[in-house]
């Protein structure tokens, strides 16, 4: 049984977690979505996981900032993004949103320093949290933030719109102008689907603010309606989604996204990115380097 996620917005539809209709062989397909959700989809399954950064804060505003950090940083090898977003909430402790309120820009470069991760140096950390602390700045907080640029509807264009709010800040005095440039690394970490890309990582932190479980800890609860969410889409993900029929397209764009998405959303009308993690899960296992995983 689907764990409760409490009171939702006014019309939105309660997810019942039966198993839903068929979407392949009568009966196949939806029973496994489902068995893979009862085994996959508990807190004790989570770490290592970048949502665990999140969880360590039970005011919104913090876990919010929390998990914008955490998400934003979440590509390449787990292992390595676990060491790495130690480090910086080593550096953010104990509250990120009164480091962030506080720190110069002068403070934020000299505090992340000796930040390094793949192609992201301590400069580019430091102009991100500069961004951040802008748009909080402008909005008091993320929520508010996101549904300034909300209209409604698909998700994607309130996602574009909050990546461009954030990339929109005056990155002086750490650039010399006024705008960022097309090719610059902090670009990378809040990618929207504007650009045709899956923003696995917006989805990934839409996915932690929006539902309330035993994973996520919906700290936008009932302000964005959960039917609205597109999966997070990476390899593992994508992986799920072809094996199990969900989509037959192997570029990892965000029609590929929302094509898993819309195959979820006839088991889960009201909640299709529940399924998100325990595909993530499915999908390791299904990979080259990993043992199949079974339902």
């Amino acid at each position: 049984m689907r764990r409760s996620a409490g009171p939702l917005a006014k019309g939105t539809a309660r997810s019942t977690g039966a198993p839903c209709a068929p979407l392949s062989p009568p009966g196949s397909l939806p029973e496994l979505l489902e068995r893979l959700y009862r085994r996959h989809h508990r807190l004790e399954n989570l770490a290592p996981d970048p949502l665990v950064f999140a969880r360590r804060f039970r005011e919104p505003r913090e876990g919010e900032v929390a998990g914008l950090i955490a998400a934003s940083l979440a590509y390449g090898q787990v292992a390595q993004i676990m060491i790495t977003l130690e480090g910086v909430f080593s550096i953010l402790a104990p509250s990120p949103k009164r480091f962030l309120e506080g720190a110069s820009p002068a403070e934020l470069l000299a505090a992340t320093a000796e930040f390094s991760y793949r192609f992201h140096k301590g400069s580019d950390l430091a102009l991100f949290l500069h961004l951040l602390r802008q748009l909080l700045d402008r909005h008091d907080d993320l929520l508010r933030a996101f549904r300034a640029g909300d209209p409604g509807g698909p998700i994607g264009p309130a996602l574009s719109a909050f990546a461009d709010a954030l990339l929109g800040g005056d990155p002086r005095p750490l650039l010399p102008s006024r705008t960022i440039p097309a090719n610059h690394p902090v670009r990378h970490l809040v990618a929207s689907p504007a650009g045709g890309g899956p923003a696995k990582r917006l989805c990934l932190y839409l996915r932690w603010m929006v539902r309330r479980d035993a994973l996520d800890p919906g700290f936008w609860h009932g302000a964005v309606d959960p039917a609205r969410l597109v999966v997070p889409l990476d390899t593992h993900v994508a992986r799920a989604g072809r094996e199990l029929g969900l989509t037959p397209r192997k570029a990892a764009d965000w029609k590929t996204a929302c094509e898993i998405t819309e195959a979820l959303r006839r088991c889960d009308p009201a909640d299709p990115v529940r399924f998100d993690f325990s595909l993530f899960r499915f999908g390791m296992g299904r990979g080259p380097r990993g043992q199949a995983a079974s339902p």
